[in-house]
């Protein structure tokens, strides 16, 4: 990895491949660019290794957020930096745009020892938790059309609904054994969130 990763050559490629695709580009796409140009510290990355992907991407972000740090300060141009999608924007004389020091992703991106102290299981823990918030968050929408009830509900909402479907399908009102635990099984579901 480069010593000066704020060097003129990287920020400038950076802003040459940003003009090119003015639709902004997806984050895996900017790195694959870099990559196929060769250029160094992108060009041999193991994105299968997690703490290599960490790195990558902590990388890439930092030299988009130096980036934008300088396109403002120069009055030349906003980056809307997003791994869905980061778009170079024309400069608009005023920006309301948040400074990065208020900016807590550009806080995080614009210091590098962010990215030296955080290592392979730190990084772990960080994958294990997305997709674990993941797998709930896939559960509590599931549980929310088990019980018709939008994901936005209340946990009275929520309360209240499973009285009234348990009512209706309990085994003792002539409910189906396996509908009423389908039922019980969601309301715990969104009640332990």
């Amino acid at each position: 990895m480069p010593n000066d990763l704020h060097g003129e050559p990287l920020l400038l490629l950076l802003e040459e491949i940003l003009m090119l695709h003015p639709e902004g580009m997806r984050e895996y796409e900017l790195y694959r660019t870099l990559a196929d140009q060769g250029t160094p510290p992108f060009a041999d990355r193991n994105l299968r290794d997690s703490l290599d992907l960490f790195q990558t991407h902590f990388l890439l972000f930092h030299l988009l957020y130096t980036l934008r740090e300088r396109l403002r300060r120069e009055g030349r141009g906003d980056l809307e930096i997003h791994c869905l999608k980061t778009v170079l924007q024309p400069w608009q004389g005023v920006t309301d745009a948040v400074p990065d020091m208020l900016d807590p992703l550009g806080a995080y991106y614009l210091n590098l020892e962010n990215m030296t102290t955080t290592g392979r299981e730190d990084v772990e823990a960080m994958l294990a938790g997305f997709w674990r918030n993941f797998r709930q968050q896939g559960e509590r929408e599931q549980a929310c059309r088990i019980l018709g009830l939008s994901t936005q509900a209340t946990r009275e909402e929520i309360r209240q609904r499973f009285r009234d479907l348990a009512f209706t399908h309990h085994p003792d009102q002539g409910g189906k054994p396996e509908r009423f635990q389908e039922i019980a099984s969601a309301a715990a579901i969104l009640l332990r969130s």
